[in-house]
């Protein structure tokens, strides 16, 4: 039996348009069997409906990296425990089809590098900032040049955390990305640009009093709003509870508050906000997970006993 752990992610950070994700510690785990025939896939995983048949998004994930290595499994075993709510922006799809390659290329002999999982997994996802960060953990850069995908990760600190709000309602990514435009400015292009650079710098040198400016964006957060009620309301107000930055994670609709002191003090003073508002979201403390995606082998009874 092959068990994988792979991480939520928080992609498009402040600037970093499909180019910056961190990986949280929120996991989807899953196990995988080779069986004498069929396929079977279960799944707890919170909100959606997840396919039980050949449309399932992990065994997509797994079909892709058979059809690389050449590898033909008589049947397959899937199941899924997954605590990364989906369409929230998290990167529940990124978790899924990492998982499923890593788990088909250790079927498959272990043939297809790391390397060669990220540029599969992106050209799947379309975008390599959420994919790379679930692969390898950490704070993550990345880029698509012709076909492949260069990236970089590097630990964060727990000095750290991540206030991740999650409303009680959904935006697809397809839907989100139809209201930004072909073109921007060359203002715009260079506010970002700065911005996105100055991010890294400041997550990497730990000068936490530069995140506030180094999260603001012109290139999809503005754009995005449209779907996120409130949104540059929540932004102003997890500032005010104590913040160092605020930003649209992923495509939405889940914000993200970076924070460094008074975490539990700030929960409940958003929370607050979100009842006097009539605002459904609820707030929860994450941090970063600096290891990225697990992968063991394990017999099938021992994994059992783990998941009683």
């Amino acid at each position: 039996m092959i068990c994988v752990r792979v991480p939520a992610t928080s992609a498009n950070m402040g600037p970093g348009f499909d180019s910056l994700g961190v990986a949280l510690n929120l996991y989807n785990r899953m196990t995988f069997e080779e069986i004498d025939e069929g396929l079977e896939i279960t799944t707890k995983k919170p909100g959606g409906y997840v396919p039980d048949n050949e449309n399932n998004l992990i065994y997509r994930a797994m079909k892709r990296v058979f059809d690389k290595t050449g590898y033909s499994p008589k049947g397959l075993r899937i199941q899924q425990k997954s605590d990364i709510p989906m369409t929230r922006g998290l990167g529940s799809s990124s978790a899924c089809i990492i998982g499923g390659m890593l788990a088909a290329n250790v079927m498959s002999g272990r043939t297809l590098s790391y390397k060669q999982i990220l540029d599969m997994a992106a050209e799947m996802e379309g975008h390599p900032d959420n994919v790379a960060p679930a692969l390898y953990g950490g704070f993550c850069a990345a880029c698509r040049e012709d076909g492949r995908v260069e990236a970089k990760s590097v630990k964060l600190t727990p000095k750290l955390t991540f206030a991740v709000m999650i409303p009680d309602y959904f935006v697809a990514t397809k839907q989100s990305r139809t209201v930004l435009p072909e073109m921007v400015s060359r203002a715009d292009a260079s506010f970002n640009i700065s911005r996105a650079s100055l991010l890294t710098m400041a997550l990497m040198s730990e000068d936490w009093e530069l995140l506030d400016t180094a999260c603001r964006d012109r290139m999809h957060q503005p754009y995005r709003s449209a779907y996120i009620d409130g949104m540059e309301e929540i932004f102003a107000q997890s500032r005010k509870c104590g913040a160092k930055a605020a930003y649209l994670s992923g495509s939405g609709p889940t914000i993200v508050a970076v924070l460094t002191q008074g975490q539990e003090q700030f929960c409940r003073r958003m929370e607050d906000f979100f009842r006097e508002n009539s605002h459904k979201w609820t707030c929860r403390l994450l941090l970063a997970d600096n290891v990225g995606a697990v992968v063991s082998e394990k017999p099938a009874e021992d994994a059992r006993m783990e998941r009683m």
